[in-house]
C-alpha cells in the first residue's frame, strides 16, 4: 500500500540522481553525499510509493518497470522546480548548474568541445560534462541532458532538433594511391582495400551505409572508433568513407571520387522535454545549434 502524503519530494533528487548515473557512489557524488545517504533516500521513497524503484544488476542499479514509469513526473517536477526558483531569484544572478552532453565519438570531439569553450566564458557558472560513444545512445534512463546523436528516437519524452547535415566520402593517403590502380569511377574500389567499422559491433543504424559505396568491397582494416579508422587510412592500410569534418582538413588524406560518391547523414540534438524549460539547458541547446548552423561548410564542405 502506497502512501504518497508521506513522500518527501527532496528524495526524487536522489532518486533522479541514481536514475541517470546507476551507482550509487556516483549519484552521492553528484549530490555531495555520501553513497549511504542516497541509498537511504531511494529506500524511502520506495517505501512511501510501495513500489521497488531499482534493481540491483552486475554493472549497478537499473530502474525496475515502476521506477520507469515514475521518471517523466520526477524529470518535470525537477524541471519545474528549477524554474520557480528561477523565476523567484533576482534576474541578475548568472545562470549556474550541470548540463551533461553525450555526443558521438567525432562529433563530440571535434563539433561539440569546441562549442563549449565561448559557452563557458559566456556562462562559468554553467557546468559541463561530454560523454563521447560510438554506441546507440540510451533514451530511457535519464542519463544526460542533451545529447548529439545521428539516431531520431520517436519517443513522446524527448525533443529532438535537426542541427544540419554532414558528408561521409571516400579519402586515401596519397602514398596508398601511387602503389594501386587508379580510382576513376566506383567500380574501381573493387580492386582496393576498405577501411570502416566492425558492422557487428556497430549499434547506430545511420551508419550501416557502406553499401552505397560498394557491395563488392574487401577491407583491410576494421574498427569501432572512428579516429582509428583515420589514422589506419593515413598510413595507408585502404581506402576509408570518413566524415568530411574530420579528414578534409587533415593534410595527410587526399579525397577520392569527390564528384561521384557521397553519403549523407543529420546530427540531431535530442533533450528530455522535461529540460527544455530549463534555463541551463535551454542556453546549451541554442548555443549549440548556433555552432552547428554556422559550421554547415565544415560539416558537408563544398
Amino acid at each position: 500500500m502506497h502512501s504518497y502524503g508521506r513522500v518527501n519530494l527532496d528524495d526524487l533528487r536522489y532518486f533522479l540522481a541514481l536514475a541517470r548515473h546507476g551507482r550509487m557512489v556516483a549519484a552521492g557524488e553528484r549530490l555531495g553525499v555520501e553513497h549511504t545517504t542516497v541509498s537511504r533516500r531511494v529506500a524511502a521513497l520506495e517505501k512511501a510509493v510501495g513500489h521497488r524503484l531499482f534493481e540491483r544488476t552486475s554493472t549497478g542499479w537499473t530502474m525496475t518497470g515502476a521506477g520507469r514509469r515514475l521518471l517523466p513526473h520526477a524529470e518535470r517536477i525537477e524541471a519545474e522546480a528549477v524554474l520557480a526558483f528561477t523565476d523567484a531569484d533576482d534576474e541578475s544572478r548568472p545562470v549556474s548548474g550541470l548540463v551533461r552532453l553525450i555526443a558521438t565519438d567525432a562529433a563530440g570531439s571535434l563539433l561539440v568541445t569546441p562549442a563549449l569553450a565561448p559557452l563557458h566564458a559566456r556562462h562559468p557558472g554553467i557546468d559541463l560534462e561530454l560523454v563521447t560513444t560510438s554506441a546507440l545512445i540510451s533514451h530511457q534512463t535519464g542519463q544526460f541532458d542533451v545529447a548529439v546523436t545521428l539516431h531520431r528516437p520517436e519517443l513522446p519524452r524527448l525533443h529532438a532538433r535537426p542541427l544540419g547535415a554532414y558528408a561521409l566520402r571516400l579519402y586515401a593517403s596519397p602514398g596508398y594511391l601511387r602503389e594501386r590502380a587508379p580510382v576513376r569511377t566506383p567500380d574501381d574500389l573493387a580492386e582496393h582495400e576498405m577501411v570502416w567499422y566492425i558492422e557487428s559491433l556497430l549499434d547506430l543504424p545511420e551508419l550501416r551505409v557502406f553499401h552505397q559505396v560498394s557491395e563488392t568491397a574487401a577491407f583491410a582494416f576494421r574498427s569501432s572508433n572512428v579516429f582509428a579508422q583515420l589514422e589506419a587510412v593515413a598510413a595507408g592500410m585502404g581506402v576509408g568513407l570518413l566524415p568530411a569534418f574530420l579528414a578534409e582538413s587533415d593534410p595527410r588524406l587526399v579525397p577520392v571520387l569527390a564528384a561521384d560518391l557521397e553519403v549523407t547523414r543529420t546530427f540531431w540534438m535530442i533533450v528530455p522535454s522535461a529540460l527544455l524549460n530549463v534555463e541551463r539547458v535551454r542556453i546549451v541547446c541554442e548555443h549549440l545549434a548556433e555552432w552547428f548552423e554556422e559550421r554547415a561548410d565544415v560539416l558537408r564542405p563544398r
